[in-house]
């Protein structure tokens, strides 16, 4: 594991090259057999000025699910003392230097939460007492940009760590959590970051299917829908969330609070998984006790999924069973096999698009506990970044693994604003660990390699029996945006 104090400061200015193709697109006439191209530019009479394929993003949009134990009708509200942290990236995270004013802001509703005064900063503030956490960015602070929201209780009825971080809108996510019991709760948030409403088909799925049909809610423009998923699906042991938006896209979230009688076992709230594919790799989850992988097949055809644990120094050699199937548009566990404690990357390989998470069970097995859901996570091209929030008694390892071939990446940590940047190269199917030691932020940008790379990030407080967990995937961060041609028509 590596420590802070290893690594090296960050060149400031440093400009580093973002490839990217563009393409020129022409219309083509079809009226005769002889076609015929329009040359836009030469149509107009004005001559093509040189454009670079991406600028820097200029506006960002997302958003947390903000204090997700409120906002269900018949359902007591619960509020844990949590804060919400916002971060810029490091200036040399950027291709070309940011110019010109801009702003960036985590609001809840029209009140302000935190706001960044500049690049390699953190702004911290409260939760709200309801509705969603927005970060806003424009200008020249849009682009690397994030935001976290934390709590953590220890209290007899709620016991548990729980780290969100703020997501852009998508129109197809898929979640994994929960399960059966009458202390097991678990809370659907939508959040819609649009100026109009949003419409979302919910289907929950279970070991043999759908469990009933889709159920359709409509999230108000900045706000967000919360649905205690027992009203659809109480006595499923393993669901899995499909959520379809039309007329926009939304922010989906899904909690997951675990009581048994009057002892506490846990608490999460996990962001959508990585997109359905045929290799999905849960890249930080923390195994060494009482650890399950849940598996959910989107499609029509029954799944044949193969599993795999991916340490430091590759492939973990196990007796235990590591195959699984999965029923067509179901779900399916693996208990996963006992292995020296530390953080694994988790590799799931099928021969049909599925989506995976791992659930994590720590603290006393006889007694109350946490647990933390770790859940596939999004490859990392260019830069993927995690404001890490002031929490505590808390300590972080961002946790870093390539499949399919070597990666080479450049990590960058902002200590006391002060951004400090190693690299990092992993072979083919290898992990590796960094402290985040004090960190208000962490960035990871992909510099070379043929593997794909992806990241998360493990957080804990206590040890042993007192132990509270949570395991967040890192994901892409918007830097730049394409730039496309136009040009005046005659």
């Amino acid at each position: 594991m590596s420590r802070l104090s290893a690594l090296r400061p960050a060149v400031p200015g440093t400009v580093r090259v973002l490839l990217a193709a563009g393409a020129a697109a022409g219309l083509v006439w079809g009226a005769t057999a002889r076609p015929y191209t329009l040359d836009l530019a030469q149509a107009s009479g004005v001559a093509e000025a040189p454009v670079a394929p991406t600028s820097l993003a200029t506006s960002v949009d997302a958003m947390c699910p903000g204090p997700e134990l409120t906002g269900v009708a018949g359902v007591a509200d619960v509020r844990p003392a949590g804060r919400v942290s916002a971060v810029a990236g490091p200036a040399e995270l950027l291709p070309v230097p940011a110019t010109g004013a801009g702003s960036a802001r985590a609001t809840g509703g029209s009140v302000p939460i935190a706001t960044l005064s500049g690049r390699s900063s953190r702004s911290t503030g409260a939760l709200p007492r309801s509705g969603p956490v927005a970060l806003r960015a424009q200008g020249s602070l849009a682009p690397a940009v994030t935001a976290t929201q934390e709590w953590s209780s220890t209290s007899a009825d709620l016991r548990g760590l729980v780290t969100t971080p703020c997501r852009t809108a998508a129109t197809d996510l898929w979640l994994l959590g929960g399960g059966a019991g009458p202390g097991r709760l678990e809370r659907l948030v939508l959040a819609n970051p649009g100026g109009n409403p949003v419409t979302a088909d919910v289907t929950v799925h279970g070991a043999e299917g759908p469990v009933g049909p889709a159920r359709t809610e409509t999230v108000p423009p900045g706000g967000r829908t919360t649905l205690l998923l027992d009203a659809v699906a109480a006595d499923e042991k393993t669901p899995a969330v499909h959520v379809v938006a039309d007329g926009g896209g939304l922010t989906a979230f899904l909690s997951d609070t675990w009581i048994e009688g009057t002892t506490p076992l846990g608490a999460e709230t996990t962001v959508p998984t990585a997109d359905p594919s045929t290799v999905q790799v849960v890249p930080a989850a923390l195994l060494g006790g009482r650890a399950t992988l849940r598996v959910a097949t989107p499609g029509g055809d029954e799944a044949v999924a193969s599993v795999t644990l991916l340490g430091r120094d590759g492939p973990v050699t196990t007796s235990a069973d590591t195959v699984l199937t999965v029923g067509a548009e179901g779900v399916a566990e693996l208990p996963l096999p006992a292995v020296p404690a530390g953080t694994y990357a988790v590799v799931v390989r099928s021969d049909v698009p599925v989506v995976a998470g791992v659930l994590t069970r720590v603290g006393d097995p006889e007694g109350a506990g946490d647990i933390g859901w770790a859940v596939s996570g999004p490859v990392v091209d260019e830069v993927a970044g995690l404001a890490l929030p002031p929490t505590p008694g808390v300590s972080r390892t961002l946790h870093l693994v390539s499949t399919g071939g070597a990666s080479t990446a450049d990590v960058t940590v902002v200590v006391d604003g002060e951004s400090r940047t190693r690299t990092v190269s992993l072979l083919a199917d290898r992990s590796a660990d960094v402290d985040l030691a004090g960190a208000a932020s962490v960035w990871v940008e992909r510099t070379d390699g043929s593997g794909a790379l992806r990241g998360g990030v493990v957080s804990t407080s206590g040890s042993s029996a007192q132990q509270l967990l949570s395991e967040v995937p890192l994901a892409p961060t918007d830097v730049t945006s394409p730039v496309s041609r136009a040009f005046p028509l005659p």
